[in-house]
């Protein structure tokens, strides 16, 4: 089966990247309107993880199934145009579908996402003798609302999320783009530390509301090995349940690595690995340690 499906994810990325020209315009007009396809939104926007379908095995039984991440941001809106600060707003939609027998998934999420970097960045380019105002280092605000519909238990779930991390233009700080000589991407890291909150009913028992806050590390790196061609992410979050009440486990981490590979100079389509190991927060907080072979999306 698993030779099945990498064989068929081969042939639709092959005939995909022979195609450039279509991926470029189509890259061109998502750019242009603003609209994204990633596999979440739960970070910067400038997060490159591909949205993608794919077959995942798991470890911790005889279970293999199909799985579906895509989410779009619809376009985004900026205030305070021309001025020191940057805030961003922007509406997302995600669709969430697993065939996991032990834990079946079919969510659509919608929500509203901002983000505030509240002063403006030093560029590391300019001569000393010009003005370059602003910080070296600057905190980075997100907000992330997300408003879910579980069609498995036709119930609403509601999920909200405040985070801070940091964003520079100079080398080895978060958020800054790190670049070879020839200006080819390299990669990026951001930390992250925040409170979650979450209404789930219908989570452990049936009728049954759970509410309950955690507080959450996380860091996300993006390396790409090849440029353009060969990219690996880490994305590892520990979370910590505050919510006395609630028979959540108190001790939430997962470890997420994954390993893309975009053929025929573009990174719009490709072929992808992904190993994780913890407590799924988009399902039922259950331990789960799975490898999946994927066909990615990204505009």
């Amino acid at each position: 089966m698993k030779k099945v499906v990498f064989y068929v994810l081969f042939l639709v990325t092959n005939y995909s990247f022979s195609q450039n020209s279509f991926l470029s315009k189509l890259e061109e007009w998502f750019e242009k309107h603003s609209f994204s396809v990633r596999n979440t939104f739960d970070g910067s926007k400038n997060e490159q993880k591909p949205a993608s379908i794919f077959f995942r095995e798991n470890h911790k039984s005889d279970n293999d199934f199909l799985n579906v991440d895509l989410a779009f941001k619809i376009s985004e809106f900026e205030l305070f145009v021309n001025k020191p600060m940057a805030l961003i707003i922007y509406p997302k939609v995600e669709w969430h579908k697993s065939t996991d027998t032990t834990d079946i998934k079919d969510k659509l999420d919608g929500g509203i996402n901002l983000e505030w970097i509240p002063f403006a960045l030093k560029s590391p380019d300019l001569d000393e003798a010009l003005d370059n105002p602003g910080v070296k280092l600057s905190p980075y605000f997100q907000g992330i609302s997300s408003f879910k519909r579980n069609f498995i238990d036709n119930v609403y779930e509601t999920k909200l999320s405040g985070n801070i991390s940091f964003v520079s233009n100079y080398k080895f700080m978060p958020g800054s783009d790190f670049r070879n000589n020839n200006d080819d991407f390299l990669g990026r890291y951001y930390p992250y530390l925040g409170v979650e909150y979450n209404r789930i009913p219908d989570l452990l028992v049936d009728g049954e509301v759970e509410e309950f806050t955690t507080y959450f590390f996380r860091v996300f790196i993006e390396s790409w090995v090849i440029p353009q061609d060969l990219q690996l992410n880490l994305d590892y979050t520990f979370r910590r349940n505050l919510s006395s009440g609630s028979d959540i486990r108190k001790s939430l981490p997962v470890f997420i690595l994954s390993l893309n590979y975009y053929p025929g100079n573009q990174e719009s389509v490709g072929l992808g690995y992904e190993y994780k190991n913890g407590y799924d927060n988009e399902g039922r907080y259950n331990l789960i340690e799975t490898s999946s072979l994927k066909l990615n999306v990204k505009f």
